[in-house]
């Protein structure tokens, strides 16, 4: 009975002693681990254990942590890509349950050029001046369309892109459809029909040719075109500004305070009462901060063409503090894709969903009057055709057609803002040609700048009642860029 017991003991003590089960741990950045500072980048992840086990996987870029958990199966490989913002020092750490944690640096370079991505299967050399060129093949195209911020430009032949997988392509379709500069090299038939399909601004940023030298010198040409550049919260902050709503709160509660203390002084001088209220106001003070509901704004700024299937946007959500604690906010599933902190700072933390492989929560501390920023960027379908014919007159008739009904908004032309009316498919209108205004709305300030000078532009609301957990405040719109009537 004694050597039975002994021998469980050692049993055991040797199943406690055994060590953990290893985790093979990969990360690969996109681009060749190339990017610009202060933009997106992406980090490839691969994992493979002989256990199963859950794992927390943790990206730390800058001050900025995102956060998934995964369930490893023994003999089967985990390939996670997360978008990150590309600071110079970015880690991934693997925790597991009584293991030890594995951790792999990331390099990410930082280039003070133009970045030029150079997708050729014949590893054919590309020189554009002023720029950087980064060879690549098809593996190291990202699967997030905000990795793409982190070059200028790309050159891509029909083998690599026959090479992407579907998420790969999808990243590249919502570029092209921002108007991404990309030079196509003996494309099959099918598939530069596809990718002309969402081409953003008329195609100037989507050259083609049938060889190396002809694409690199359409690429050039193109560096002329002017395109649009990405909106910063500046931007849109400085021209379709609200009041916020905590500050009115803030000031109203310190105009009564102020006048409480007013009157008090007028109708006595007993030093308990003057003691006394300055002490209840400050109780009263911090009770209304903590009953407060820290109030959020979405805003929403997107851009499309007359007749292309995809609009790409941008938005930004504030979350502005009424005191110092710890806040955790879900992020709408719609706008998750791409959510990322915009700024290095403060620090945050962003669960990923591995099953849906996208953002679903955000953690930050805030303060009083401190702002707490994500940005989201992407692309969504959309269905508007605009036609504008002039008359001899100067009148324009603006017809829809597309194949969807629009609601009323304005037309830009001539450094004008008109009246649009809502129009069936098919359906016409016609402008009379002094019945435009200038442009005195700071949304409509906003279009005119975002609008060819020699061209025109469809400016509707968006409607978010289908964006799931936006706040009551948000705000969007949509601008169509129409060619020249």
């Amino acid at each position: 009975m004694r050597r039975l017991l002994l021998l469980i003991l050692a049993l055991h003590c040797s199943a406690q002693a055994a060590p953990a089960p290893g985790i093979d741990l990969t990360a690969t950045p996109a681009w060749k681990g190339w990017s610009r500072p202060g933009r997106a980048t992406e980090v490839d992840i691969r994992l493979r254990t002989e256990a199963a086990m859950p794992a927390t996987v943790e990206v730390t870029a800058g001050r900025h942590i995102i956060r998934t958990e995964v369930d490893l199966q023994p003999g089967r490989s985990v390939r996670l890509q997360l978008p990150v913002s590309s600071a110079e020092d970015v880690s991934v750490s693997v925790g597991v349950p009584a293991g030890t944690l594995t951790k792999r640096d990331v390099g990410i370079a930082h280039s003070e050029s133009p970045l030029l991505g150079s997708g050729l299967v014949s590893g054919d050399p590309v020189q554009l001046e002023g720029f950087h060129t980064v060879a690549l093949t098809a593996d190291d195209l990202p699967r997030h369309p905000s990795a793409y911020s982190s070059i200028d430009a790309l050159i891509l032949d029909g083998p690599t892109l026959r090479a992407l997988d579907q998420r790969q392509l999808g990243a590249l379709l919502a570029y092209i459809s921002a108007c991404g500069r990309v030079a196509l090299v003996n494309t099959d038939a099918r598939t530069g029909q596809l990718l002309d399909s969402v081409r953003g601004c008329s195609g100037q940023s989507l050259p083609s040719a049938a060889s190396l030298a002809e694409a690199t010198d359409l690429l050039k040409s193109s560096l002329h075109a002017r395109l649009p550049k990405p909106l910063t919260f500046a931007d849109i902050d400085g021209s379709v500004r609200t009041v916020p709503p905590l500050l009115n709160r803030v000031a109203v509660a310190l105009a009564l305070y102020f006048a409480a203390a007013v009157l008090v002084l007028i109708f006595t001088t007993h030093a308990a009462v003057l003691l006394l209220v300055p002490a209840l106001s400050a109780v009263a003070a911090l009770a209304l901060l903590h009953t407060m509901q820290p109030p959020a704004q979405l805003v929403i700024w997107s851009e499309g063409s007359s007749g292309i299937p995809l609009a790409r946007y941008q938005a930004w959500q504030q979350f502005a503090g009424v005191q110092r604690v710890r806040m955790r906010v879900p992020i709408p599933p719609q706008l998750a894709a791409e959510a990322m902190p915009c700024k290095p700072t403060p620090a945050m933390h962003i669960d990923f969903d591995a099953g849906r492989a996208e953002p679903a929560f955000a953690e930050f501390d805030t303060r009083l009057f401190h702002r707490v920023s994500l940005c989201y960027s992407g692309s969504f379908p959309v269905s508007r055709a605009v036609s504008i014919e002039t008359r001899a007159d100067g009148a324009r008739i603006v017809r829809n057609s597309g194949v969807k009904a629009w609601p009323e908004g304005a037309l830009l032309v001539g450094g004008l803002v008109h009246h649009l009316p809502a129009l069936e498919p098919g359906a016409a209108a016609t402008l009379a040609a002094k019945s435009g205004q200038a442009p005195g709305d700071a949304t409509h300030r906003m279009a005119m700048m975002r609008t060819q000078v020699d061209g025109a532009a469809a400016l509707w609301t968006l409607e978010l009642g289908g964006v799931a957990g936006v706040p009551v405040d948000s705000k969007g719109w949509l601008l169509v860029s129409v060619p020249a009537p």
